[in-house]
């Protein structure tokens, strides 16, 4: 299964980064919709199925790698029916069944998130949120909660930031907003109407924008400086929210880690002293 579901996020990755052709696209489309539709397949079938020629066909299959179709089919085959009866919540399964379950589907996750996740975008984000005068994060639904989480990450960095979630206060942050500032945008969908409108406003006003996203090509990527892809798997079997919350948590953990290495040591103090201030809050250990 393992090497089944790498050949996915392969895929994946590279029908999100663009690398395919349009023939190859609708190829790519074809097999993520259904990937267990090679098992049965011929290079002629795929072809019908998707609209192509078989010979589009075999180049697909070279550009991923393989020497032909075979190989391709070989490699993909068990991955729906592996999935299924590793993956699939039964009703009767006992508390010990659904953890191994729900760990492992999490465990896919991460995986298809270190395949998706553009290193150049991470760095480029990265060296934005470090270097800006001053950090405003928004989102809305359920991205709401990483925005808050990402709020008091970046903060323990010294980094100045604010975490707006009203809509109205969101546009009304950006109004103040200008070019030394940077606006970290957290949504799944990339289409939701009130974060574009607060977007195409702070492009209006020439201020940079990183926005961690789930699928690429978003009507949201029009407005983004760097824009972090984060699409995971849909799962019949378990909450993609709560799966695009750990995709988003784990990108924000990562910006945290790079920005990290980079610090001051003037920055350093003050981090550490806002880890003592924390402190202050708590009772001394016993």
């Amino acid at each position: 299964m393992e090497e089944a579901l790498l050949l996915i996020q392969k895929i994946k990755a590279m029908y999100q980064s663009k690398a395919f052709s349009k023939s190859d696209q609708s190829i790519a489309e074809y097999i993520l919709n259904d990937p267990g539709c090679l098992a049965g397949a011929t290079a002629n079938s795929l072809a019908e199925a998707s609209g192509t020629s078989p010979a589009t066909v075999i180049r697909f299959c070279r550009k991923l790698g393989f020497t032909g179709f075979t190989e391709l089919k070989n490699s993909a085959s068990n991955y729906i029916v592996e999935t299924a009866r590793d993956m699939s919540l039964r009703r009767g399964d006992d508390a010990g069944t659904v953890k191994s379950k729900v760990i492992s589907y999490t465990k896919m996750i991460m995986d298809e998130l270190d395949e998706i996740l553009d290193n150049n975008a991470l760095e480029k984000a990265a060296e934005l949120i470090a270097g800006a005068r001053s950090l405003v994060i928004v989102s809305e639904g359920g991205s709401g909660t990483i925005s808050r989480a990402a709020y008091d990450i970046f903060l323990k960095l010294a980094i100045p930031c604010r975490c707006i979630e009203d809509l109205i206060f969101q546009t009304m942050e950006i109004s103040m907003m200008d070019k030394d500032d940077l606006l970290l945008i957290i949504v799944n969908s990339g289409r939701t109407w009130n974060v574009l409108q607060n977007a195409s406003y702070a492009k209006e006003r020439g201020i940079k924008i990183v926005g961690i996203v789930g699928p690429a090509n978003s009507p949201l990527s029009k407005y983004l400086d760097v824009e972090i892809v984060t699409s995971v798997f849909s799962s019949d079997y378990f909450s993609d929210i709560s799966a695009a919350r750990t995709c988003e948590l784990v990108t924000i953990s990562i910006l945290h880690s790079i920005i990290a290495l980079t610090r001051t040591e003037e920055q350093i103090d003050k981090s550490h002293e806002i880890g003592m201030s924390i402190e202050r809050k708590r009772l001394p250990p016993k």
